[in-house]
């Protein structure tokens, strides 16, 4: 930029000439190379991570309940096996003893639940679930039945008591 010094009107301002485009040092426009797919940008770190994190929740939710799966699948194997004839008596054991099981295996005292018998062990069973069912209702067959006769045992009954065997497992939280 220069500065006409001699101008006569008393103007101070610059004065602009024209440039010469073949005297500039410029460099033709050059783009950017291909956009790789790796390193990957914040974006897909992000969500590699939340699904990572997704996955690790369902496995340990799902470890967290096997025990539930295992003692449905055994009260519904007593449930078939009433329904297709089987001896009551037995199956209402096998139920009971699924029930004891899961039930030492979800409580923070085992070996106090495993001590638990009579009328104590159904009021436990109905103070985890805030119902009297056991005490009061069908569960009381859980203490009757194996003093029973073979055949003193009604279907019908058998299978109110594995429906709800089944009920209070579903009921009970997870494992800590």
């Amino acid at each position: 930029m220069r500065y006409n010094r001699g101008a006569s009107h008393g103007s101070c301002g610059p004065v602009y000439q024209p440039m010469n485009p073949s005297q500039l040092k410029l460099r033709d426009i050059h783009l950017p190379g291909d956009i790789t797919w790796w390193p990957p940008a914040f974006g897909p770190w992000l969500l590699g991570a939340a699904l990572l994190g997704l996955i690790i929740v369902v496995l340990l939710r799902y470890r967290r309940l096997g025990h539930h799966r295992a003692a449905c699948r055994s009260l519904r194997e007593a449930i078939d096996a009433i329904e297709t004839g089987a001896d009551p008596s037995a199956c209402v054991l096998q139920a009971s003893t699924t029930l004891r099981r899961f039930a030492m295996t979800i409580a923070q005292d085992s070996a106090e639940v495993a001590g638990l018998v009579g009328e104590r062990w159904l009021a436990y069973l109905d103070d985890c679930w805030e119902r009297s069912s056991f005490s009061d209702g069908p569960g009381q067959l859980v203490l009757s039945s194996p003093y029973r006769a073979s055949g003193g045992l009604a279907v019908e009954e058998s299978l109110e008591l594995c429906r709800l065997c089944v009920a209070w497992v579903r009921a009970q939280p997870p494992r800590r």
